[in-house]
């Protein structure tokens, strides 16, 4: 019934036992603070006088820990890699998050790497979500993470960090970078996708394929760049293609490549929609930006006006038009996509998912919360899961005719509303 294919990843067994601590902290913040990256005690303190290698005043904040003890994003941000080697400043390998108003953070003497990263260059991630493990290298002699704070370059130093003080992860420091500006991070992998009446497939951000009563057609492909966040299964489910956030292109089965890599998008890809006769696909950037591919035709993007950042895209029945979606819930309607409605009030999370009804008159849509809004024809059939570990990434309405439609969240787990629950995946630490 189920068939799953997963690669080796690096670290496994020590990722799969902080696997379901990262889910329920990994959310976009809420307020500016910056939260502690890691558990452990404080070794070396910020701005304290160093010796070796030469003279300097610490810039960081050391906290000890274990080998391969997980390392968390203190601020919503998106990642910028460095590789061991590549400063003179003994950080060994270390990556920096690029924060709003001139802040960064930095952790040094990762076990990961630019070339094997757990969180890729240009991610966009979110505070509380799992970006790598302690180990030594630069100029470290000791396993711990070296926490840095810049605003503008300048180094600033936590005020709860003294020397000796044990440290909790995820908990907040006394630094605040101003209240979150801009609209809220939307961050996540392949989601699912309803391949006939009784199957749905996963896609995880590292490629990985999980198929519920439907064709494994390969998958955890290697050599990508960023992320995978969407896929589109083919009109009769014997193939599909992943789609990285670079807007590179994997095709599997029946699915035909058709081309991808585009050059000049703005931020990231964030989705596909393919064509009906599966000879054409769509992408979308998180500006709005749409570029075609095979038989799909060009119909309009790059809208103006818009709040949030774009998170979908979505192909009418007939290919002749899409609807594009922000993470504010406003939607796009281009060739003959009829628009339905959108914008709705009263969500609390970022709107994070589309899917049309089969005949194209109607859709729904998803917030980070499981909220679900229902327009034209598409049936509310519930929503708002409790208990959810992560968020609510994706949503799939049923392809075969009835109104029902299922629901995943980043740790893989599904909720299915007047639509057959098949399972969840597990085994892996990447997001859904």
């Amino acid at each position: 019934m189920f068939t799953h294919v997963r690669r080796a990843l690096l670290f496994v067994a020590l990722l799969l036992a902080t696997v379901t601590a990262t889910g329920g902290h990994a959310q976009a913040a809420t307020d500016g603070y910056l939260w502690w990256p890691a558990d452990g005690t404080v070794t070396g303190a910020c701005g304290e006088a160093r010796s070796t290698p030469t003279p300097h005043t610490h810039a960081g904040t050391d906290i000890a820990k274990s080998p391969a003890a997980p390392v968390y994003a203190a601020q919503d941000g998106t990642v910028r890699w460095n590789a061991a080697g590549s400063d003179p400043s003994g950080y060994g390998n270390y990556l920096d998050i690029i924060h709003t108003g001139g802040w960064s953070t930095r952790y040094a003497h990762l076990a990961e790497s630019p070339s094997k990263p757990l969180v890729a260059e240009g991610t966009q991630v979110v505070r509380g979500q799992l970006i790598g493990h302690t180990a030594v290298n630069g100029d470290s002699t000791g396993l711990h993470v070296h926490f840095e704070i810049r605003k503008n370059n300048v180094v600033q130093c936590p005020a709860n960090a003294g020397k000796g003080t044990t440290i909790a992860a995820r908990t907040r420091t006394t630094t605040s970078i101003g209240a979150p500006s801009g609209p809220e991070t939307v961050s996540n992998g392949g989601g699912v996708h309803i391949t006939g009446s009784n199957s749905y497939t996963d896609v995880s951000s590292s490629g990985q394929v999980y198929a519920w009563n439907g064709g494994y057609y390969g998958g955890s492909p290697t050599g990508y760049t960023g992320r995978f966040v969407d896929a589109k299964a083919t009109a009769n489910g014997g193939g599909y293609w992943l789609l990285t956030s670079a807007g590179q292109v994997y095709a599997y089965g029946n699915a035909a490549y058709k081309g991808g890599s585009p050059t000049g998008y703005d931020q990231e890809i964030v989705a596909m929609a393919a064509t009906p006769d599966s000879q054409g696909y769509v992408m979308v950037s998180a500006t709005g930006q749409i570029y075609a591919y095979g038989n799909a035709a060009y119909k309009g993007g790059s809208p103006t006006g818009y709040t949030g950042r774009f998170v979908d895209v979505e192909m009418t029945p007939d290919g002749g038009g899409y609807w594009l979606l922000t993470s504010a819930g406003q939607v796009y309607a281009y060739g003959n996509a009829a628009y339905k409605g959108g914008s709705p009030t009263g969500y609390d999370r970022a709107i994070v998912a589309m899917s049309p009804t089969r005949d194209g008159q109607g859709y729904v849509m998803v917030s980070k919360t499981g909220q679900v809004y229902a327009y034209g024809n598409a049936a509310y059939k519930g929503g708002s899961p409790t208990g959810v570990t992560g968020e609510i990434s994706d949503v799939g309405y049923r392809t075969d005719g009835g109104d029902g439609y299922v629901l995943i969240s980043t740790a893989g787990s599904h909720y299915a509303y007047n639509s057959p629950f098949l399972g969840n995946p597990t085994g892996t630490a990447a997001i859904f």
